[in-house]
């Protein structure tokens, strides 16, 4: 009894000492998930921490060395981060620099994220040498980053082509400059008040690509400006350097006397420049193949925009002068020849005259009238019509080669009496710019015959038909009104018969289109017109304005991604859920703002409208939504159903922020 006792005391102590070694292996299991879970976030804050500390800016280019009419590639690269705005690049010696875009990258590599952003800029050189390129120093939310400095040579890559015949050797070109320029010359610079001279305009190209060129423009302010011709295109050869030359010519005037000036010519064009697309592996295709070949199809080519800036040219208006200024002078400037002519000379009275009157010369045309017939009250004289056309080809005579324009005037003179026997002459005057003296032009007189009318109207005077008469005695006392009796009207003459049978009656001045019902139904075609048309103005936009169909149906998209996002949530899938979300927004930002949808970044749309007085409620929320998509990547259990109910909500707020509101 005593054993049973013992053994089962020794059992019971077994069981007390088993239940305490689970209970202590179960606090230490408890204990080790705590410490890892603690440890893990740990990790993830401390890493946060460090990258949003430790960021190194580096500064690259795709190539050392660049020959003038090629272009290269520089990356401002910030490691540890994918929050940094573009850089805005100072005035870099002998490039000229133009940005292309963002570009991202994040990877995990043994546990450990690392980020980045990129900013690509095209840097086009402009003239021949060795240049350092740096070191950029950035400033961002009160931190200071230094990248490193880069040395680029350009070099002259333009060489004789081995077809061409062998000439003697052109003077080296080292300046981009001297490659591609525009030059604007006048014919003279002291003009007389509405004197036309002619302005040209040169784009000089050497040995370089060119496409896209648009018609310069200047500034006249005082000056009036005709249209331009259409360009020439030939070669010239400019201190011993060949060039392609295209030419824009056009004429100008003065409105005002005194110092002017011709403002400098702009000139918009895109340059052709080659970039360098090596594979840095070589392939057995780059053995077998030219590889050249394939990157020229590639895309070895691309387009950088230019504008091309001439100098300024002054320019006098001279005032005309007063002395010897002819009565009836109407402003003509230039060089002219005047003649007229009439037909018929032979008319009746009231029968039309026509005048003919033609100006051709060289100078402004704008100011050419006809000049003014004094007849008196013997002619009714009707508006002349105008018609002014270029004659230098019209035929090959001397004449039209010594006036290449003609104004044409055709006027309608009627005669009044039988007593006229002439058309008085015509005095044409205007101001000689090469003599600086005023001349006229004088044509006709005309001698014309005026002949009667065979049937001249008679005055007729119509009687009342009871007329009133006064009677008077011989001594003048008055003795009041008489009415004559009426004629007697014969029966039977005015007889109308009484209709048995009226018909139908009509209210009368009861008209159709006084019909209000009528009127409606005439409206309703002209809104269904409008309506049409409206709707195909609309689908025109849309297939010809890539930026408004975008934003016309950014919104659709974005609630048709909303709702397949709910779809995901209510089913528990986070990662799907996140990933239509983020495509969402992605799509709706680049849509609204005509931004590849690829390349949008947190980063990219802070830059985009940080001037455009957005709300910092909706930077933030759109940052937080940026950084869950990108958490639920590496993260995803770390986010719980109320994370994924706020980023639903806030994107709904962002698009309905951005709708309601011209950002």
């Amino acid at each position: 009894m005593t054993m049973v006792k013992e053994k089962e005391l020794a059992y019971s102590v077994e069981r007390i000492a088993y239940r305490k070694n689970s209970l202590l292996l179960s606090a230490i299991r408890y204990s080790l998930n705590a410490i890892s879970y603690s440890l893990v976030f740990s990790i993830l804050f401390f890493t946060s921490t460090c990258f949003a500390k430790d960021i190194n800016f580096e500064a690259t280019v795709d190539r050392d060395k660049v020959g003038l009419g090629q272009s290269l590639q520089i990356n401002h690269t910030f490691n540890g981060t994918q929050n940094m705005p573009a850089l805005e690049l100072p005035a870099i010696e002998g490039f000229q620099a133009r940005y292309l875009g963002p570009s991202t990258r994040m990877s995990i590599i043994n546990g450990r994220i690392e980020s980045s952003i990129t900013h690509i800029y095209t840097l086009l050189p402009i003239k021949v040498g060795i240049f350092k390129i740096g070191p950029f120093k950035f400033e961002h939310n009160g931190d200071t980053y230094n990248s490193n400095s880069i040395s680029v040579e350009v070099i002259e890559t333009a060489e004789q082509s081995e077809n061409q015949p062998s000439q003697e050797a052109q003077p080296e070109v080292k300046d981009l400059n001297e490659r591609i320029f525009l030059t604007m010359q006048v014919k003279k610079n002291k003009v007389y008040l509405n004197e036309v001279t002619p302005v040209t305009i040169k784009l000089f190209v050497n040995k370089l690509g060119v496409r896209d060129i648009q018609y310069p423009q200047f500034s006249h302010d005082g000056l009036s400006v005709g249209a331009f011709e259409q360009p020439k295109q030939y070669q010239e050869i400019v201190n011993g350097i060949s060039y392609d030359v295209i030419e824009f010519d056009t004429r100008i005037f003065g409105l005002r006397q005194g110092e002017l000036r011709l403002g400098e010519a702009n000139l918009q064009c895109n340059l052709i420049v080659k970039k360098q697309i090596r594979r840095q592996v070589p392939s057995f295709f780059d053995n077998f193949f030219d590889s050249d070949v394939f990157d020229n199809f590639l895309g070895g080519y691309q387009t950088y925009p230019l504008n091309l800036k001439s100098t300024d040219i002054p320019i006098t208006i001279l005032p005309l002068p007063e002395e010897n200024k002819p009565e009836g002078f109407s402003g003509a400037v230039g060089l002219f020849d005047f003649e007229a002519a009439v037909t018929p000379l032979e008319v009746k009275v009231g029968d039309p005259i026509t005048l003919k009157a033609t100006v051709r010369g060289q100078g402004n045309f704008n100011t050419v009238t006809l000049p003014v017939i004094t007849s008196g009250n013997d002619f009714k004289v009707y508006e002349a019509q105008v018609k002014q056309e270029k004659t230098a080809l019209a035929d090959g005579n001397q004449t039209t080669a010594r006036w290449p324009t003609a104004k044409a005037f055709e006027q309608v003179l009627i005669p009044l009496n039988a007593a006229i026997k002439e058309i008085p002459a015509i005095n044409f005057n205007f101001f000689n710019t090469q003599t600086g003296k005023y001349e006229t032009i004088t044509s006709g007189a005309f001698p014309i015959r005026i002949v009667k009318s065979e049937k001249e109207e008679e005055l007729k005077i119509i009687e009342s038909k009871q007329p009133v008469n006064a009677s008077f005695q011989a001594n003048g006392q008055w003795l009041g009104f008489h009415q004559p009796k009426p004629k007697e009207d014969k029966l039977g003459r005015d007889i109308i018969y009484i209709k048995d049978a009226p018909g139908q009656l009509r209210k009368k001045g009861e008209y159709l289109y006084k019909n209000k019902l009528f009127i409606f139904f005439q409206i309703i075609p002209l809104l269904l017109y409008l309506l049409i048309a409206v709707f195909q103005a609309r689908n025109r936009r849309i297939k010809t304005d890539i930026k408004y169909a975008r934003q016309l149906l950014a919104p659709k998209k974005a609630r048709s991604g909303i709702r397949q996002a709910k779809n995901y949530l209510d089913k528990g899938n986070i990662q799907e859920f996140y990933d239509v979300l983020f495509k969402t927004l992605q799509e709706y930002l680049g849509d609204k703002f005509h931004l590849p949808s690829k390349g949008i970044t947190i980063s990219v749309i802070d830059e985009h409208l940080r001037n455009k007085n957005v709300p910092e409620e909706i930077l933030i929320s759109l940052r937080d939504i940026f950084r869950d998509c990108d958490m639920v990547r590496y993260a995803a259990s770390q986010l719980r159903e109320e994370n994924t109910r706020n980023s639903l909500r806030k994107i709904e707020e962002i698009i309905d922020y951005l709708q309601r509101h011209k950002v």
